[in-house]
C-alpha cells in the first residue's frame, strides 16, 4: 500500500512498522524512513522532503549541510536551563552515533536494506542497558529541542535559518517501550506517613537528613544538594528561609524556602559542617540524592513494606505538596511553597505577615494526617 506525493510516495515494508518516503523527484532518488508510525506525521515529513528538492532543483538554493556535533555544541554553549548537565550527558551518549551526520539526516527507523539508522541504533543500545523508556525520550526530546531552534531561532549566512526544516523525531510510547522491553516508568506519587517511617529508618544519617529536610521544604534534589550557607536568612521574629537564586532553580525563579519546625533543626544540626554547603559528604557537597546508598535503604525498607520498592526521591516533593493540599492550603500559597510558577509576584511573599503566614502553613505538614494519601492509594 502507498500513498503518492510528486514523484515520492509513502509505503510500509515488510518488517517494519515506519512509514517509509521512497521515488524520484527532479532526478534524485529518495529512500529513507520517517521515522514514524503515524501516516499523519509520515506525511508531514514528506512534505518537508519535497519542499527541500523544490528548494534546491526550482530555486537553485544551496543545501546547508550542518551536522549534529555543530548544532549540539551551540546549544550547550548557549542555553541557561537548570538542567543543562543533563543535557551534555544525553549529547555524549548520542553523538558517538550522530555526532558527525547532517541533521537532515538524522531519523529513527530502517535504512532501504532494513538495517537500522544511527539513531535507532542509539535507542536499541539504550534498550539493552535497561534503562527506561523516559530516559531515552529524555535524550530525543534534546534532540528536538536541538532541531527546532536550528530552524527557528539560529541563523546563518544571509540571515537564513542554519538548517532549512527539522523533522520531530517520534518519541517512544507505551506499545514501542513493550517491545524494547524497557523499564516501565516509576509511578512518582505521595507517599505515606508508614511509608516514610520505614524508608527513613533505614537510611544513614546524611540521606535521612536531607530526605526529612526535602519532604518537609518541597525542594528539588539539585536545590538540597546544591544548598549554601549564604542563602540562609534568619530574621529576628524567629523566621528561618533560605533564598535560592534563579540559576539553581528549574523554572529560573528565584526561590524562598520556607523552614518548618522540623527542616529548621535540621539544617541547625550541619551548621558549622562546612564553610559553604549544607550537606556535605567527605568534605563535598553531595552530587545527587538518589544514589547507591538510598537504593540499598529502600530495597531493604520494601523487604518490610512491598509498595515502597516505588518510591523515588521526587515522591517527596510530591509529598509535601500533598500534605500542604490536606492541610487546607490555598493553591496560590502552595505554589510558592513548593518553588513553582504562580499569579502573585514574589515580593508579596516577603512581608513579615506573608513570610509568617507560609511558615504557618508548612507547619501544617508536620502533623500527621494519612487521609489524602490513602484516597489516592484505594483510587489507584
Amino acid at each position: 500500500m502507498g500513498r503518492r506525493t510528486a514523484g515520492i510516495k509513502l509505503v510500509k515494508r515488510k518488517g517494519s512498522p515506519y512509514w517509509h518516503a521512497e521515488g524520484t523527484l527532479f532526478g534524485q532518488r529518495i529512500r529513507q524512513s520517517t521515522g514514524t508510525t503515524s501516516e499523519e506525521e509520515a506525511t508531514l515529513i514528506l512534505n518537508d522532503i519535497i519542499n527541500q528538492l523544490k528548494r534546491k532543483h526550482v530555486y537553485g538554493e544551496e543545501d546547508v549541510i550542518v551536522d549534529f556535533n555543530t548544532v549540539a555544541t551551540k546549544h550547550l554553549n548557549e542555553s541557561i536551563k537548570a538542567s543543562i548537565k543533563e543535557d551534555a550527558r544525553c549529547i555524549e551518549q548520542m553523538a558517538p552515533y550522530i555526532g558527525a551526520l547532517p541533521m537532515d539526516g538524522i531519523y529513527r527507523g530502517y535504512d532501504e536494506q532494513n538495517k537500522p539508522t544511527p539513531l535507532q541504533r542509539f535507542i536499541l543500545d539504550r534498550a539493552k542497558d535497561k534503562v527506561s523508556a523516559r530516559t531515552i525520550n529524555y535524550a530525543l526530546s534534546i534532540l528536538n529541542i536541538i532541531g527546532n531552534k536550528a530552524v527557528k531561532r539560529w541563523r546563518g549566512a544571509g540571515g537564513k535559518p542554519l538548517i532549512p526544516y527539522w523533522n520531530c523525531v517520534p518519541m517512544i510510547d507505551k506499545e514501542e517501550a513493550k517491545v524494547l522491553r524497557l523499564k516501565p516508568k516509576r509511578e512518582v506519587g505521595p507517599i505515606s506517613w508508614e511509608e516514610q517511617t520505614i524508608l527513613f529508618n533505614e537510611l544513614p544519617e546524611l540521606n535521612h537528613d536531607m530526605c526529612l529536610f526535602k519532604v518537609n521544604t518541597g525542594c528539588r534534589e539539585q536545590e538540597v544538594c546544591q544548598l549554601r550557607w549564604k542563602w540562609l536568612v534568619q530574621r529576628d521574629d524567629g523566621i528561618w528561609y533560605f533564598e535560592v537564586p534563579g540559576e539553581f532553580v528549574k523554572n529560573r525563579l528565584r526561590r524562598v524556602v520556607v523552614l518548618n519546625d522540623i527542616a529548621r533543626p535540621v539544617i541547625q544540626k550541619h551548621m558549622g559542617n562546612h564553610p559553604e554547603f549544607v550537606f556535605v559528604y567527605d568534605g563535598h557537597p553531595v552530587k545527587k540524592m538518589n544514589a547507591s546508598a538510598f537504593r540499598k535503604a529502600r530495597s531493604r525498607a520494601a523487604t518490610k513494606l512491598s509498595s515502597i520498592a516505588n518510591v523515588g526521591i521526587h515522591s517527596l516533593k510530591h509529598t509535601y505538596g500533598a500534605r500542604l493540599r490536606v492541610a487546607g492550603v490555598p493553591e496560590e500559597d502552595r505554589y510558592f511553597l513548593t518553588g513553582h510558577k504562580g499569579r502573585m509576584s514574589m515580593t508579596t511573599y516577603y512581608s513579615a505577615p506573608e513570610l509568617m503566614k507560609m511558615l504557618e502553613y508548612s507547619n501544617r505538614v508536620c502533623k500527621r494526617d494519612d487521609k489524602l494519601i490513602l484516597l489516592k492509594r484505594r483510587a489507584s
